[in-house]
């Protein structure tokens, strides 16, 4: 019999990137919900799930191995590229309009 500790579960490849969209797809309808514009969903989705959704697919396909800096900075980066396209497009269009 195995021991029960010793069984680890198994993620398919891509497992991540669905997670991440299918938070930038909660993010777009909640968006789109408040806003009630199609141009606020479509830059949230993609600025969202793109990056989380790499994010977190390394952070399952390398949970036993350390990262590299530059990976965590690119990582990084990309998160943040996303979140400033987002406030960016958000700002444009419904502060300053």
């Amino acid at each position: 019999m195995k021991n029960s500790k010793s069984i680890k579960p198994r993620r398919l490849k891509g497992t991540g990137y669905i997670i991440g969209a299918i938070i930038g797809i909660i993010a777009a309808i909640t968006a789109f919900v408040f806003t009630e514009k199609i141009a606020i969903s479509i830059p949230l989705f993609a600025g969202l799930s793109i990056p989380l959704g790499m994010s977190i697919e390394q952070k399952f396909q390398n949970q036993a191995t350390e990262k590299g800096t530059r990976t965590k900075k690119l990582l990084i980066a990309l998160i943040v590229v996303g979140v400033l396209l987002f406030l960016s497009i958000f700002i444009s269009k419904f502060i300053l309009a």
